[in-house]
């Protein structure tokens, strides 16, 4: 098979296009590595960033509720609830008591009245 001029001139083409094209994503993906590494972070911030990390969890150690603690305190709440809405007023109950008691002093205010204009 023998191959003339054009032939190798159209091989040179797609073989320059080719290494061009290898040429450019190798360059892409070097930049993208380089970005990477300019952001990540140094030694000194990620062993300042653990110590954090340790620090909140000794923090969450000392503070920590086991699950039965919570729940006994749960129940505990829940029953005093319950005790309050046993024993105390309804708003509505306020303001009956409330105007029984206008009604009565409605009342002697008018028996106060009577008998000072009897007296008269």
């Amino acid at each position: 098979m023998e191959f003339d001029a054009g032939t190798w001139w159209l091989i040179g083409i797609l073989l320059t296009f080719l290494i061009g094209a290898l040429g450019w994503m190798v360059k892409r993906s070097l930049d993208k590595i380089e970005r990477k590494l300019d952001s990540a972070a140094t030694k000194t911030e990620l062993e300042k960033e653990v110590g954090e990390c340790k620090q909140q969890i000794a923090e969450i150690q000392h503070t920590y509720t086991t699950r039965s603690q919570h729940q006994q305190d749960w129940t505990e709440c829940h029953n005093d609830i319950k005790a309050i809405q046993r024993n105390f007023l309804t708003k509505e109950d306020y303001f009956r008591e409330q105007a029984k008691t206008e009604k009565k002093l409605d009342q002697i205010l008018n028996l106060l009245m009577k008998g000072r204009l009897s007296d008269e």
